[in-house]
C-alpha cells in the first residue's frame, strides 16, 4: 500500500444467530450458527497519488502529455478492483507477523480533508469477500507469526 500514518486497524465483524427454543433461560450450546464473517483491514494512506485507482475500486487512470486524470468508471472489475493486502510488522519480541485479507476491495467512499500546512490521508478501509461457488468456507483472512525460538 505504501507509507501510512497512525497504523491501522484489523478486525472481523462476525454475525452469529442463536437458535431459541421454548423454554430456554439463555444461548444453548449447539445452537449457535456462525452466519458472517466480514475481515476489514483499515489504512491511513499517505501518498495521495500513489495507486490511488488501485485502492478505489470503479477507478481509471489516463495520462496524456504533462497531466493525469483519475475518474471514476461506474463499473467494479472483478480482475482489477480485488486484492490480497497485507501488514507486515513484529511482535513485541521481534518476531515477524502478518495479516492478510483475501479477495480485499474497499467499500469506502472517498473522502479527503484538505487543509492547509497538513497532509492528506486517504482513508481505506479493505473489506475481505469470499469467492462465489467456492468448496471451503474458510474465510477470506489470515495471521500468520513466527515461532519463539526453541
Amino acid at each position: 500500500i505504501g507509507l501510512t500514518r497512525d497504523g491501522g486497524n484489523f478486525s472481523v465483524e462476525y454475525e452469529n444467530r442463536v437458535i431459541n427454543a421454548d423454554g430456554d433461560r439463555g444461548t444453548v450450546k449447539g445452537r449457535v450458527v456462525r452466519e458472517m464473517a466480514t475481515p476489514k483491514l483499515q489504512i491511513s494512506h499517505l501518498e495521495l497519488l500513489t495507486d490511488f485507482e488501485k485502492l478505489h475500486p470503479g477507478m481509471k487512470k489516463t495520462t496524456s502529455g504533462s497531466s493525469t486524470v483519475i475518474t471514476g468508471t461506474g463499473i467494479i472489475d472483478d480482475s482489477l478492483d480485488y486484492h490480497t493486502v497485507e501488514f507486515v510488522g513484529e511482535t513485541k519480541d521481534g518476531r515477524d507477523v502478518s495479516i492478510k485479507v483475501e479477495n480485499a476491495i474497499n467499500l469506502e467512499n472517498i473522502s479527503l480533508d484538505l487543509k492547509e500546512k497538513n497532509d492528506v490521508i486517504d482513508s481505506i478501509t479493505f473489506t475481505g469477500c469470499y469467492e462465489e461457488n467456492a468448496a471451503s468456507i474458510d474465510e477470506p483472512w489470515s495471521i500468520t507469526y513466527a515461532n519463539a525460538a526453541a
